[in-house]
């Protein structure tokens, strides 16, 4: 039941993730865009996620982690990071890695990749507290895109079970 429950609530975050960077990745720069180059007004980009991660989760963001309201999903804060990747870069391969510490979920290092003409292949790996890696699906970036991972790690359910902690990732290309 405890498995369930903690699939459930990854199944949720990453619903929550993927609204909010879908309304985020409309934050485009409307003189650029004039001259035919899409580019994410990062800011902006992250007001509007804010906002989407408050009205659909009860979230609200301090620094790098969300906090969860009485309502939301999970019942401890979610810690993430965001990464953009620009019109100049999308048709490179990157491998990025994250580092979670038991408190901080940081970039570690973000390495690009050779060149796909189609788009460049997007490879997570998040190390947990523990030094397990763990290797997300690869994803195929089709223009500039906006890279949201988080990292979910709750207290149990009841003190006799065991604790649950997973990354979740949104990539949403960056809308003209």
């Amino acid at each position: 039941m405890d498995a369930d429950i903690a699939m459930q609530k990854k199944a949720e975050v990453k619903m929550l993730l993927e609204l909010a960077n879908h309304h985020a990745s409309f934050a485009v720069d409307p003189i650029l865009k004039t001259e035919g180059v899409i580019d994410l007004i990062e800011a902006d980009a992250m007001q509007r996620f804010d906002r989407r991660m408050k009205e659909n989760g009860g979230y609200v963001r301090e620094q790098e982690t969300f906090m969860p309201a009485a309502n939301s999903v999970t019942t401890d804060p979610i810690s993430f990071t965001r990464y953009y990747v620009d019109f100049r870069s999308w048709e490179r391969d990157l491998q990025l890695r994250y580092q979670y510490n038991g408190e901080k979920f940081v970039i570690e290092q973000a390495t690009p990749g050779g060149l796909r003409p189609k788009g460049g292949r997007l490879q997570i790996t998040v190390v947990t507290e523990q030094g397990e890696e763990l290797r997300l699906a690869p994803k195929t970036m089709v223009g500039p895109s906006h890279v949201v991972v988080a990292y979910v790690d709750e207290r149990p359910f009841l003190p006799m079970l065991p604790a649950h902690s997973f990354p979740v990732v949104s990539v949403e290309e960056v809308k003209d």
